[in-house]
């Protein structure tokens, strides 16, 4: 299944990068002619994915577009191999970008939304678009996709990260796993029951604490937010008493305690909750399809944790959608968001999910697909619809997300969770103005 390991460790490819060699110069060449001799228009996509399942299903939905839109609209796709450190896709968009040849569609993963928006990499599609219809989507989808209060594209799927439990172990050790968020543990709770369930090459819970990269930021930001903090100032770019507050020292101070203590494997094996070298696993939708391999295996899923009793529920979101581009001419605009609104409908949601297991973008489809209705994925719908939080919307995202994720690196490995924080602000502060 596409959503491996190493997807962990990419799940947000394209945030390392600032585009900031954007927003200078003519419309490329190659989207210069508007429309064909015969009237149609031709639109050229690029996506991230080539031969996975996903890969496979943007091919089907163009040919299927095409056929829908004989003669009057041609979509060229484009697919881009992501490479082992996830840099294809975004050289070849970088590429684009400064010799303005970019495609009329792109897809852009949810963090690099605000950044391309700025750089003026990506062009807002709000007058294109039924108001009515954006209210299906999931809210963290629209959220993603806005910046400075305009829409600038929609997505397919959307993404979360829960705890997956071994039923037997946790039966073993006379522990009940939650069923719902309003339940969920409290980091004190997962605490002393991972702990329970650590013994002899057992961990209690495997946090993928070895991916690291934007990983750490997309796992663990909400622990930041359930505490009441964030890691960047509402102005985009101040992280002093942010990204090192006292909230955030407490996130990471936490995981610390979990390292220190051996309940969760700073470098775990791979596939250890599957073959039973922990109790539990923080993951993702994507996760089925490895557990699928293990038909053995009795697992369930419990809700993201909570800071403490009482405290606001935060939870992973976002992923991947839709974008038109500076050089697609105001001719094909129209064409280009008949383009996305189909990629996105409730339609082509439930083949993606049908393609890479990854919970839809919006509730007309998560209606029709009766695996997030019941246990255990129902867990994963009630989570986007209540407690979701995207990452913050700004152009500095990269950078702060990038020096966050490395403070959490640090403290894994033994630095003191607030010297890892302050080293963080210093480094942003080199890199955002």
């Amino acid at each position: 299944m596409r959503f491996s390991k190493k997807t962990i460790a990419a799940i947000s490819m394209a945030s390392v990068l600032m585009f900031s060699m954007v927003g200078c110069g003519s419309q490329g060449e190659s989207n210069k002619t508007s429309k064909n001799a015969d009237g149609s228009v031709t639109l050229n996509l690029w996506v991230h994915e080539t031969d996975s399942p996903e890969g496979q299903l943007y091919k089907k939905e163009v040919e299927e577009f095409n056929k829908a839109n004989e003669g009057k609209i041609k979509v060229e796709l484009t697919q881009i191999a992501r490479t082992g450190d996830a840099s294809g896709y975004d050289d070849k968009v970088n590429a684009a970008v400064t010799t303005d040849s970019l495609p009329d569609v792109l897809t852009v993963d949810g963090p690099s939304v605000a950044a391309q928006a700025e750089a003026g990499v990506i062009v807002p599609i709000d007058d294109f678009v039924d108001k009515e219809d954006l209210k299906d989507f999931n809210k963290d989808i629209i959220d993603q996709g806005t910046y400075k209060g305009k829409l600038y594209g929609l997505g397919a799927m959307d993404a979360s990260v829960v705890i997956f439990y071994n039923k037997d172990m946790l039966a073993k050790a006379g522990i009940t796993a939650p069923t719902s968020v309003a339940d969920a543990w409290t980091l004190d709770e997962l605490y002393e029951n991972a702990k329970k369930m650590t013994k002899d090459d057992v961990y209690g819970i495997d946090m993928n604490l070895k991916s690291g990269g934007e990983w750490n930021t997309f796992a663990f930001l909400p622990l930041v937010q359930s505490f009441g903090g964030q890691i960047v100032a509402d102005d985009g770019k101040t992280v002093e008493g942010s990204i090192n507050s006292d909230k955030s020292v407490q996130a990471l101070a936490y995981i610390k305690k979990l390292v220190d203590d051996k309940v969760v494997n700073p470098t775990p094996i791979d596939n250890s909750f599957e073959n039973g070298k922990a109790a539990m696993l923080l993951s993702g939708p994507w996760e089925k399809g490895t557990l699928d391999k293990y038909p053995d295996l009795k697992w369930g899923i419990m809700p993201y944790p909570v800071a403490k009793k009482g405290a606001e529920a935060a939870s992973p979101c976002g992923s991947w959608g839709f974008y038109m581009t500076k050089d697609c001419s105001p001719e094909k605009q129209k064409a280009a968001v008949e383009l996305i609104k189909f990629l996105t409908s409730t339609e082509s949601c439930i083949a993606m999910n049908k393609a890479n297991g990854m919970p839809p973008a919006r509730a007309t489809a998560f209606d029709k697909i009766d695996e997030f209705k019941k246990e255990p994925f129902n867990i994963i719908t009630e989570q986007l619809q209540t407690t979701a939080k995207v990452r913050p919307l700004t152009p500095n995202y990269p950078v702060i997300s990038d020096q966050f994720s490395k403070a959490i690196t640090n403290t894994i490995h033994g630095m003191d969770p607030k010297q890892a924080l302050d080293e963080a602000v210093k480094q942003v502060g080199v890199q955002v103005k």
